[in-house]
Parts: C-alpha cells; structure tokens; sequence
C-alpha cells in the first residue's frame, strides 16, 4: 500500500493490536504516524505497520518498551553503514541470545503441560477418578503443575493451607 492509507484500525486488525495500544506506542515514541488531519485522524503507511509488527515481536519476545525503542533507534547517529552494523551486531546477539532462553523455557513448558494432560488422562482411567482431586497430585510421578492445581488447599481431610481461612 502506497503512501499513508492505513487508519489506526486497520493497523489494529493486520496486528492484532488494539487502538488503544497503537496509541501508547506513540506516546511513548515507539511509532508516528504519517499524516495527522486537522480532526486528528491518523493515517500510516505499509512501512508503519511493519514497524508496528515488529513491535509485537519484540514485545512477544519479552523486551521492554526502552529495550524496543534501543532497537528501533539503532540507526540513529550511524554514519556508516560499518558502523550500523556493528551497532546491530552488538544488540541483535544480546536479544537472539534472550529469544534462545524463552525458546528452551517455552519448550520445558511445552513438555511439562504435555506430561500433566497424559498423567490427568491416566489417572482420570484408574482408581483415582472418583476420589478427591487431591489424590491426583499424591500419585507418584505427577507433573508440577497437576500437584500445584489439584492441592489448592480445599481438601477437607488434608487442612486448610496456612492463610486460607474462610
């Protein structure tokens, strides 16, 4: 798309962004827009809303609005094309690094809600499928996150968990 067609809501549906989220990311001088009209009306380009999916990304990746505008201002003050690749070579290495830890993290994740989903149906097939939910987690070999949800401290033959009293 040529020139500054794009409204904010047309940003917001080719992103997944909300409005309301466009409008931060300019405040906080992640994103202007092209033309602004007498009535306030902004209007943005193709170019715009790829900054503004790579905003996503960068959120998505964990990065924080200062860390974003860091990557969006790399180019500023870079004379030389040597020197701005330098500059991205130094912050993209830090930030692949970071994407590379939240992939392993996702992935343990991954595998542990997997495990949970195949221990829920296991149980859910044998002795412990009428017993309290408790019992779920007593099984040996339970994932983490079935032990943490089934004990919630409701169970009326184990107590109430400190500071949950009703």
């Amino acid at each position: 798309m040529g020139g500054a067609q794009l409204t904010s809501g047309d940003l917001a549906r080719a992103t997944g962004a909300t409005v309301r989220t466009i409008r931060f990311y300019e405040e906080q001088g992640l994103l202007k827009p092209a033309q602004v009209s007498e009535g306030g009306h902004r209007r943005y380009t193709g170019e715009d809303l790829e900054r503004l999916r790579l905003i996503g990304d960068l959120r998505e990746l964990g990065l924080g609005l200062g860390e974003i505008k860091a990557v969006l201002d790399l180019r500023s003050g870079c004379a030389t094309a040597a020197e701005f690749a330098g500059r991205c070579h130094e912050l993209l290495s830090t930030h692949l690094d970071q994407a590379q830890q939240r992939i392993e993290r996702l992935r343990r994740v991954k595998r542990e809600l997997a495990d949970a989903l195949a221990a829920m149906e296991e149980r859910l097939a044998c002795e412990t499928a009428g017993r309290c939910p408790c019992a779920v987690a007593d099984a040996h070999g339970t994932p983490r996150i079935v032990k943490v949800l089934a004990r919630d401290g409701l169970c009326e033959h184990r107590g109430r968990r400190p500071g949950k009293d009703g």
